[in-house]
């Protein structure tokens, strides 16, 4: 219950700083932000399956913001229960990371530390570094979060939700999670490597681990009120 009361609460914040963005006026410099998630003060829900574990799923929140800083695409990442997991803020114009917040299991937020902000390379030759810190479950500890990104394909067809192809992007991920204990500094990490696809007009569509465990795809796209009345059963 108190899940849903906070997801709910969120969702009010979010919805009243999303009034009156001047949509019209949002420009991105990004090569491939035709790619990405469409600018639109308007939530929408992307509901991903695991393939591999049908019972396994995974919803994003995604929504535009305007405020002092410009212009902005918030992704909020929700477990299968419908609990928060953490939510990425992207600056629109460059899709840089501007603000990563973390969710613990006790429904605790916290902005992590940004070391690093890219997350989307703009070309066949870069490759992006994403890094972020904040508390480890365990006490004492902190989690140092990475993400390296890079372009293995590009401008290749795609079918989308089963219904109609689309452009996309191959992206390579390397992940890995590193736990430091922050009093004698020994380190645990795991690591993995995989896929995501982004597709023109969709953004994130499909991403999974190259042993395919775990490989998620985009299944539908469901509004605000269908997806409050989800989380509120």
């Amino acid at each position: 219950m108190r899940t849903v009361v906070y997801i709910g609460l969120l969702l009010l914040i979010f919805s009243c700083k999303s009034k009156n963005n001047g949509v019209d006026q949002a420009k991105s410099n990004h090569p491939y932000v035709n790619y990405f998630y469409p600018y639109d003060s308007t939530p929408r829900i992307y509901c991903y399956r695991n393939i591999a574990n049908g019972l396994d799923e995974e919803f994003h929140r995604i929504y535009a913001i305007k405020d002092q800083k410009g212009h902005h695409i918030v992704v909020e990442k929700y477990a299968s229960n419908g609990r928060i997991i953490e939510a990425l803020n992207y600056n629109y114009d460059s899709l840089t990371i501007i603000d990563h917040m973390v969710v613990d299991r006790k429904n605790h937020k916290t902005s992590s530390i940004l070391l690093k902000n890219k997350i989307l390379p703009r070309n066949k030759k870069e490759q992006t570094w994403f890094a972020s810190k904040y508390p480890g479950h365990i006490d004492s500890t902190v989690i140092l979060d990475e993400l390296k990104r890079k372009v293995i394909k590009e401008n290749i067809n795609y079918q989308v939700l089963e219904e109609e192809k689309r452009k996309a992007i191959v992206f390579e991920d390397f992940r890995r999670l590193t736990m430091i204990n922050i009093f004698n500094k020994k380190e645990q990490s795991i690591s993995t490597t995989g896929e995501s696809i982004f597709a023109e007009g969709f953004g994130l569509i499909e991403f999974y681990s190259k042993n395919k465990v775990a490989h998620f795809k985009l299944e539908k796209v469901i509004s605000q009120k269908e997806w409050i009345q989800f989380i509120s059963r």
